[in-house]
């Protein structure tokens, strides 16, 4: 079937827009990747407000046969999209009830629960290297407390939930987080998980691949999907490009 509209994803590097580039590519349609890089290593650039008003990434916009374009951001919904409208093999379709019921609480949890202590832990640390001496010795003190406090060991508590639910997937022969396919909660849980790992930032003192073995695992088996690789691909020289678990 020809696909009509014409799809465009907004990209940054470092951003959430990367899975929505393995989503766009285990659905196989056409898309257009703008690409554009960071202000300073860290904000999206003023241009991105012609896109969306809020002008954070990822945003997408598909244009109808009409001419008309939509225009969405929030990954979680830009995900929920995507599946419902170009998901024509029902590749990400739940099987269950109850698998669909855990898809959507994960789709939930990647973006309320997860993303926020990862993101916390990210703002403090730059926070700390921010200022010079002898503030940064303040600011380094009241960051470290914060995070010891209440970041770092909730992002603990998540990073052995996920290792723990795997765990029991794994244990059943199954390499995804929901039932034995894939699914909208592997897209939305790949970018903590794979931050978790590559990055860490804090959200674990413990070595990943000895004390989450089956968190690791399971990034070793999607960064060696052919979707993947061909997301990973169509960024390399502009992003981190993690392949087969190694950058």
């Amino acid at each position: 079937m020809v696909q009509e509209d014409k799809i465009t994803l907004f990209w940054l590097p470092h951003s959430r827009a990367q899975r929505i580039v393995w989503l766009l590519e285990e659905l196989g349609v056409e898309y257009n990747l703008h690409m554009e890089d960071r202000v300073q290593d860290v904000r999206a650039p003023e241009s991105f407000k012609k896109f969306h008003p809020l002008g954070k990434t990822p945003i997408l916009h598909v244009e109808k046969p009409d001419g008309t374009v939509k225009k969405f951001g929030e990954s979680g919904f830009i995900v929920q999209y995507l599946i419902e409208h170009y998901d024509t093999t029902g590749k990400f379709k739940p099987v269950t009830e109850d698998d669909k019921d855990l898809i959507d609480y994960f789709n939930h949890y990647a973006e309320g629960t997860m993303q926020p202590l990862l993101v916390g832990l990210l703002v403090n640390n730059v926070a700390a290297k921010s200022v010079s001496f002898p503030v940064s010795l303040l600011v380094k003190t009241v960051v470290g407390k914060i995070n010891s406090g209440y970041y770092a060991p909730e992002a603990e508590k998540n990073v052995k939930f996920l290792n723990d639910f795997l765990k029991a997937q794994h244990a059943k022969g199954r390499k995804w987080f929901v039932g034995d396919k894939i699914s909208a909660a592997d897209i939305m849980l790949s970018f903590p998980v794979q931050k978790v790992i590559v990055a860490n930032g804090g959200a674990t003192v413990k070595p990943v691949k000895e004390s989450y073995p089956d968190m690791y695992q399971y990034f070793q088996d999607i960064t060696s999907e052919p979707a993947w690789i061909r997301a990973a691909e169509k960024v390399r020289g502009r992003d981190h490009v993690v392949i087969n678990g190694k950058l």
